[in-house]
């Protein structure tokens, strides 16, 4: 189900979680990926000594078509409520595409869209959309909301024409409240909450980073945090 636009000036509530218990974070200092993330896609995704906020940072290094990626090693209950935060940076040719840099809470054994027994819970992407995108050109800078319902039922918010966020590093979270909805947050300001909650019966997430990128532009990721709301 998709819904249809809403316009992000609509909610401008300031984000004044504090994050009273990390659980998990990656500022991709340590030189590899292996030991917190489990690598997919094809090429890999790398870390990059000399981009970052700090450097170094997280790079999907994917292809045009099916993207790169991690996935979180490390499982988490999502209990009363559970938060990600990360910075990402998204920069694409004006007439390039197929460049996003993407956070999302994903059922643990989710790698892709083929995967019928596990899904992307909630996300949040940020993606390009040039005049080479022959499907759906000159929508430009692209922020996509989603959350899931069911396998029938998935809300897919879109906003075009977001170039603000464009060749600069951006603060990204996805928040699941105790009453199951999720909150959406850039620079620390609450943008969208979703209409309807989560299933009760997803107990369990990963984090997944990464998408699709192509030799227009480069999708970044930096100093990402797990955190019990």
């Amino acid at each position: 189900m998709k819904l249809p636009g809403l316009l992000i000036t609509l909610v401008t509530l300031t984000f004044t979680s504090q994050s009273s218990e990390v659980l998990f974070s990656d500022d991709f200092s340590s030189g590899e990926l292996e030991s917190n993330w489990i690598l997919y896609g094809d090429p890999l995704p790398r870390i990059l000594d000399s981009l970052g906020l700090t450097p170094p940072c997280f790079n999907n290094n994917g292809d045009s078509m099916y993207g790169s990626g991690v996935v979180s090693r490390e499982i988490f209950l999502i209990y009363e409520g559970i938060g990600v935060k990360c910075d990402m940076y998204m920069s694409c040719s004006e007439r390039g595409t197929w460049v996003t840099a993407l956070l999302s809470f994903i059922t643990p054994g989710y790698r892709d869209d083929r995967t019928r027994n596990d899904y992307q819970i909630a996300l949040i992407d940020y993606s390009y959309s040039g005049e080479l995108d022959w499907g759906c050109p000159h929508r430009q800078g692209i922020l996509k909301f989603s959350s899931f319902q069911d396998y029938n039922n998935q809300t897919i918010i879109t906003h075009y024409h977001q170039n603000r966020y464009l060749n600069d590093w951006h603060s990204y979270s996805l928040e699941i409240t105790e009453g199951r909805r999720v909150h959406y947050f850039i620079d620390d300001s609450l943008v969208l909450i979703s209409p309807v909650p989560i299933p009760d019966t997803i107990e369990h997430v990963r984090i997944q980073l990464g998408n699709r990128s192509s030799n227009w532009g480069i999708a970044l990721h930096d100093n990402l945090v797990v955190y019990r709301p």
